[in-house]
């Protein structure tokens, strides 16, 4: 058995690295590649780890009263989900990217075991209230935090971080991971409001207040939209199930009445001139319908499209990007180049179906369901029996609201680090609402695991596993960032970190080699007859390392047409001074056309190949077939007159066929 007074400063570092945790949404460590994300992270799966040997020794050699309760359906259910997610990352198409993820999202299996383990030792080790209380003091100081700084960028502090958009964002990098963090503490701070007394039940109505207001300003239709549900389902409840007067209950007829009036009535008037001057979220709630979001709409269909291709396991976590270019729209070109790549679904239960399956989504959706009974069941036993060691019964309904919230603003966004700390918290604080543990006597039989076992063990893996996990990907990560403000002020130093950045191996390397590439091709463009002979020969040498990463790239991830698209723009770049470039740049982009037959910038690149080969019938039909998937792509229309000028001026003979074929088109 462990010594009291090591158990109680145990426990106290697991509160405080927990409590860290939750300050993590304010933390942005600039010099990395995506920093909102990434650097957060990062610094959460350290303190993972740090946690989970401080909680080792607590369930080894701790009371029994740290065992947790696996028969339970609500962890059970999660348990099952997080294994069937391993599972369909095995069976799917990109184990790599299921496993690691990227740098922008950062939502791979590692992370998520990450997520689960918290989870688990929050759940272990927290099981009196005055625990929990402090924590959700802690995670509502850091959402007034996140907001105070929000509101700064808008005021236009310069010490601050630049955020130029209309909506706030503040330390989350975008309004809607703004919008469902704010929207997450509203319910949290009216349970601080419920379960404190004097000063703390003010400031629970204070700062619920506040986070109304950072969700409005971040304007997030998904959560704001979720959070007018939960409202009309508690005045429903109040109105037809609870014990309410009928004074009150009219009142609240009366409310709905005029909020739906309201709703109505700004919907019909969004024509008018007085319009303009709604605030910005209400703005967007009457726009919501599909011609508002057919972007999304149309990467929802391509979801179920990929579910029905591989409906039991799905195409593995996190591969959607996969799927999304394998039934591609060629509309989305006439959002411009940069909305034609998707990852995600933006809607986490369809994103679910397409990447691990049905048996993935009702593991998923089974959580919601044993969860949301038995926080019910609960809510009628505190109604019953007064039960004061645990939350009260206002307290038990304001979390169920909270989940319901959750999910329904999660059917038009995705997860990321602060609201997956925010959800997995609220699963580990409705687990101590839910556990029933006895007042057992603590002397256990002694444990037989060798502590020096245990310390070796730890030794050996622990600091192994935070190198390559997180030390070594975040070091790379900030030689990339380097590379890329270098390059566009001293090419060759630029090019030095990118080489330092690109040794080893890690998954940052993919999105490394991405920003890479983009800072080659523009330094193409630029070649001019100004250029020395000194800087192309740089050029050439940088291209050459760059085409070298990504058929690396190709070979780690043979179906993400990403990458096979990069790797024959950079053939064709080279093929300037190596013409034999042309012929794999043919067969690469074929092999990308494989992978998405209806995307048009592997026509255009194709196209451009064989024009360099002198086959301007093959890339006349190229050109016109890209042009076709979708007239209105203004792209497209100005890379049939690029060809049609380049006709003209080598005196190609399919110029008149090609300008009789624009004519017909009435451009």
């Amino acid at each position: 058995m462990i010594k009291a007074s090591w158990e109680k400063f145990l426990r106290i570092i697991i509160k405080l690295g927990s409590g860290a945790i939750l300050f993590l949404p304010l933390f942005v460590y600039q010099p990395v590649l995506y920093p909102y994300i990434f650097s957060k992270i990062i610094v959460f799966q350290i303190i993972v780890e740090i946690l989970l040997v401080t909680w080792l020794f607590l369930l080894i050699y701790g009371p029994r009263k740290y065992r947790l309760n696996f028969r339970q359906p609500f962890l059970l259910s999660l348990s099952i989900f997080i294994l069937v997610l391993i599972i369909s990352s095995l069976a799917g198409v990109d184990l790599s990217r299921s496993w690691w993820s990227i740098q922008e999202r950062m939502t791979g299996i590692i992370t998520l075991l990450h997520f689960y383990l918290w989870f688990l030792i929050l759940a272990s080790v927290f099981s009196q209230k005055k625990d929990w209380l402090f924590l959700i003091k802690t995670t509502l100081i850091s959402s007034f935090l996140v907001g105070l700084y929000g509101l700064g960028q808008k005021i236009g502090f310069s010490f601050l971080l630049k955020d130029g958009a209309t909506r706030m964002s503040a330390t989350l990098g975008n309004p809607d991971f703004l919008g469902v963090y704010s929207l997450l503490h509203v319910f949290l701070a009216s349970i601080l409001f419920i379960e404190t007394k004097k000063i703390w039940k003010f400031l629970g109505v204070f700062l619920a207040l506040f986070n109304l207001v950072i969700l409005f300003l971040a304007a997030t239709r998904g959560a704001i939209l979720a959070l007018g549900f939960v409202i009309f389902a508690l005045l429903f409840f109040l109105f037809f199930c609870g014990k309410t007067k009928k004074i009150l209950k009219v009142f609240l007829l009366i409310l709905f009445l005029i909020l739906i009036g309201a709703g109505l009535f700004l919907r019909a008037s969004q024509e008018q001139e007085w319009f303009k001057k709604v605030p910005l979220p209400i703005k967007r709630m009457t726009r919501l319908s599909p011609s508002e979001n057919t972007t999304r709409l149309k990467a929802w269909q391509i979801g179920l499209q990929a579910f029905q291709d591989r409906p039991f396991l799905g195409w593995g976590v996190d591969n959607y990007n996969v799927a999304f270019n394998r039934h591609y729209d060629p509309w989305y070109l006439t959002k411009g180049d940069n909305a034609t790549w998707f990852d995600k679904t933006h809607n986490q239960v369809i994103d679910l179906l397409a990447c691990t399956g049905i048996l993935g989504t009702l593991a998923y959706l089974s959580i919601f369901f044993f969860l949301l009974w038995f926080l019910r069941k609960k809510y009628l036993e505190s109604k019953a029996t007064e039960i004061r060691a645990g939350p009260s019964a206002f307290s038990i309904i304001t979390l169920i609201l909270l989940f319901v919230a959750y999910f329904i603003q999660n059917l038009f966004v995705f997860d990321t680090p602060s609201s997956l700390i925010l959800f997995y918290f609220a699963l580990a604080f409705s687990y101590f609402i839910l556990q029933s543990r006895t007042a057992e006597p603590v002397q256990d039989k002694k444990n037989a695991f060798p502590l020096p076992l245990l310390i070796f063990l730890i030794l050996l893996i622990i600091p192994w596993l935070m190198f390559k996990v997180n030390l070594e990907p975040w070091q790379k990560s900030k030689l990339g960032i380097r590379g890329v403000h270098f390059n566009s002020l001293d090419f060759p130093a630029g090019m030095k970190w990118y080489g330092q950045a690109l040794e080893g191996s890690s998954f940052v390397d993919d999105e490394i080699r991405l920003q890479l590439a983009k800072q080659i091709s523009e330094k193409h463009a630029e070649v001019d007859q100004e250029t020395t002979d000194a800087d192309l020969q740089v050029l050439a040498q940088a291209t050459e390392l760059t085409i070298l990463e990504f058929e690396e790239s190709i070979q780690a991830h043979p179906q993400d047409v990403r990458y096979f698209l990069f790797l024959g723009q950079l053939y064709n770049l080279a093929s300037v001074y190596r013409p034999e470039y042309l012929e794999k740049a043919q067969k690469i982009l074929e092999k990308a056309q494989e992978l998405s037959p209806r995307r048009q910038q592997i026509y255009f690149a194709l196209g451009r190949t064989h024009l360099s080969l002198g086959n301007y019938q093959k890339a006349q039909e190229l050109f016109q077939e890209a042009y076709l998937l979708e007239p209105g792509a203004g792209l497209a229309r100005n890379n049939l007159m690029k060809v049609l000028r380049i006709f003209k001026e080598n005196n190609v003979d399919l110029a008149t066929d090609l300008e009789n074929f624009i004519i017909e088109e009435n451009w």
